[in-house]
């Protein structure tokens, strides 16, 4: 069975993760973390949480600057210039994988780990395969 759907906006990268002041604790970005729910919310509204190895397939659209001429936005949409900018396919693929995992949350009273909200699989370690590719695309065909 094949699921398809798109993210709207920009491609994003997962951020490194950052320290307090006083580097006793690290904490994952806010832009990080509203992506990855919206990835979340988005995965949720065509399957449910999938079991077994899967295969996730990444096609990143980034649009053609607007300073490009002619020729240049014509090999892009062509495909013979792709975008070599960042983010990159590695960081682009990990927001994405971490975002179609379920969240969870500590329970305060019992310190037991508890699914706060479901993902598409149950751990990233179900995906045995796939591809990401970075294209090129007019600002016009972005959803945003």
């Amino acid at each position: 069975m094949k699921y398809k759907f798109t993210i709207p906006g920009k491609p994003r990268g997962k951020q490194r993760p950052r320290a307090t002041r006083s580097h006793r604790q690290f904490y994952t970005p806010t832009e990080t973390k509203q992506y990855e729910a919206m990835v979340r919310f988005i995965s949720l509204e065509h399957a449910k949480m999938l079991t077994g190895p899967l295969r996730v397939d990444i096609i990143a659209y980034f649009p053609i600057p607007k300073s490009y001429s002619k020729a240049k936005r014509k090999r892009c949409l062509s495909g013979e210039e792709v975008p070599t900018k960042k983010p990159d396919k590695d960081n682009i693929e990990k927001i994405i994988l971490d975002g179609l995992n379920p969240l969870y949350k500590i329970n305060k009273l019992t310190h037991h780990r508890e699914m706060w909200t479901p993902g598409l699989y149950k751990d990233d370690s179900q995906v045995i395969a796939g591809e990401t590719k970075n294209c090129m695309v007019n600002p016009q065909g972005l959803k945003s």
